[in-house]
């Protein structure tokens, strides 16, 4: 970490002899002080702007902290590195490497994300989608495989730099993963990433349009579910015990079976099962294989209902079984615990709630070094997919995986070895059973599959109590591993952060 308590910001558009000495650590004429009443001007086409510190010290060397290149220029500035001076070389594994667009909004050199009181929402799709894609229960997940996740791409760059269109960071979510996998690796997952993608659309449209307001949504077929959850979200703000029927009214032209929204409050644990199979049995029925109006909406209410069917209490067990067809459902059901929700740092989703939502808020500093291993400008560059290691030229030092800016803070987990795809793959012994789906003409035993979660940890733990020849756990055997893994394995993950006594 640079410290920058006493050095002052310079600016300099240099030629490439100037930057071969500014990349050296040795001052350069022509500088002007950076502040954000100053705006730095434009480099030229074929120059490079920097934004260095120079310390007070005579002996400290001037540290580079952001270069700014055209778009067109980026391809002979990183070649140029890697061949003439290596040791620099990638240069984004240091030094940031931005295009004019993304510096002209900067008012310092610290951008703070901004999610529009989103981010608990974002945060449940994350998690959901990571789940999804490894088909591993929520309590297994890492936070790199939430990392990795198109979700968080698009979540992340949403928090920064808002206009950034969403086609655009899925080109650039799809090349990273290419460039950085093998060929095997990146057919072997292709499919499933872009069956879930079909799923996720207009869920990450709902999200922008949440978070930045509606005009950004170009089509008008998300206009129903973004009012509906916009009056969902307005209800809990207001404390309101009949927020369901606040999120029906915009969808009962769309889901008129679903008229019994009204009266979700009365309704009994057992008519709410019903009336899930019931919408689950309506997906079945919407025809064609892209999402529509009437599909989207169902989704909604289905997952909405996952959140509440038991008594009101989180109940994610009910969308197990038709995750493989219906992905949406689960991340509805993720998504919708958060709306309204500005709390993000309790233990939800088994406590990597609060790890997705710090990365999501982290401020991007471009007065620090980058956390990087390299940009995605610069892989694009560097990469040589006819080598037996494609990316030797980006020097990467990690094992496993490697995190890679699609663009300026938005930081993503990409695996890069067989070990590493093959583990996040492979099931648990303790993992639970997928649900069959008995629930569709039972209700009790959906319901019964709702709790047993809950009912299976208080069982290990009385097992255990028993092996051992007491009468309760101790807190010996509670902090083992092995007890500690059996023990999580069988939670239930809550939903970002519904009140359980809501209903």
């Amino acid at each position: 970490m640079v410290n920058n308590m006493d050095q002052e910001y310079q600016y300099t558009v240099a030629d490439e002899s100037e930057l071969d000495e500014l990349l050296s650590g040795h001052e350069v004429g022509g500088s002007t002080t950076w502040s954000k009443w100053s705006k730095p001007s434009r480099p030229r086409p074929g120059s490079t702007g920097v934004v260095w510190i120079k310390g007070n010290d005579p002996n400290d060397p001037a540290h580079p902290l952001v270069l700014i290149s055209h778009e067109e220029d980026i391809r002979r500035l990183c070649g140029r590195y890697a061949q003439l001076r290596s040791d620099l070389s990638p240069l984004t594994a240091w030094c940031h490497l931005l295009t004019p667009q993304f510096m002209e909004p900067l008012e310092s050199l610290v951008r703070t994300p901004d999610l529009a009181g989103m981010q608990a929402a974002w945060t449940g799709l994350i998690v959901a989608e990571a789940a999804l894609l490894a088909e591993r229960p929520v309590a297994s997940i890492r936070i790199s495989a939430c990392i990795a996740t198109q979700s968080f791409a698009i979540g992340r760059t949403n928090a920064l730099w808002a206009r950034v269109p969403l086609e655009d960071i899925v080109k650039r979510f799809d090349t990273a993963n290419r460039l950085c996998r093998s060929e095997t690796t990146v057919q072997r997952g292709e499919s499933r990433v872009a069956k879930l993608r079909l799923s996720l659309e207009p869920i990450w449209h709902t999200l922008v349009g949440l978070s930045q307001g509606r005009n950004v949504i170009r089509s008008s077929e998300l206009e129903p579910i973004i009012a509906a959850l916009q009056a969902l979200r307005q209800a809990r703000t207001d404390k309101d015990k009949q927020e369901a029927r606040q999120l029906i009214r915009p969808l009962v032209t769309l889901v008129p079976e679903a008229d019994t929204f009204e009266q979700l409050t009365e309704l009994a644990p057992e008519a709410r099962l019903r009336l899930f199979d019931k919408l689950v049995a309506a997906l079945s029925n919407t025809p064609g294989e892209r999402p529509s109006q009437r599909r989207n909406a169902l989704a909604v209410l289905a997952g909405y209902l996952a959140t509440v069917a038991a008594g009101g209490a989180p109940s994610l067990t009910l969308a197990e079984p038709h995750a493989s067809r219906w992905p949406e459902i689960t991340a509805w059901a993720y998504l919708i615990g958060g709306i309204g929700e500005n709390v993000v740092w309790t233990s939800s989703f088994d406590g990597l709630g609060r790890l997705v939502a710090r990365e999501l808020l982290r401020p991007l500093r471009l007065d620090e070094p980058p956390t990087c291993d390299f940009s995605f400008d610069e892989a694009n560059v560097l990469a040589d997919s006819k080598l037996s290691d494609p990316l030797v030229h980006l020097r990467v030092k990690q094992a496993r995986l490697v995190t890679v800016a699609l663009l300026p803070g938005v930081n993503i987990a990409i695996p890069i070895t067989e070990a590493a795809i093959q583990g996040a793959a492979k099931s648990e012994p303790n993992r639970p059973a997928r649900t069959p789906e008995t629930h569709v003409h039972d209700p009790i035993a959906a319901f019964a599959d709702a709790l047993w979660p809950h009912i299976r940890t208080r069982m290990d733990e009385y097992m255990r109590s028993m092996q051992r020849g007491g009468d309760y756990p101790t807190q010996e055997s509670e902090a083992s591993p092995q007890n500690r893994g059996k023990r999580r394995s069988g939670s239930q993950p809550q939903l970002p952060l519904s009140n359980p006594k809501k209903y």
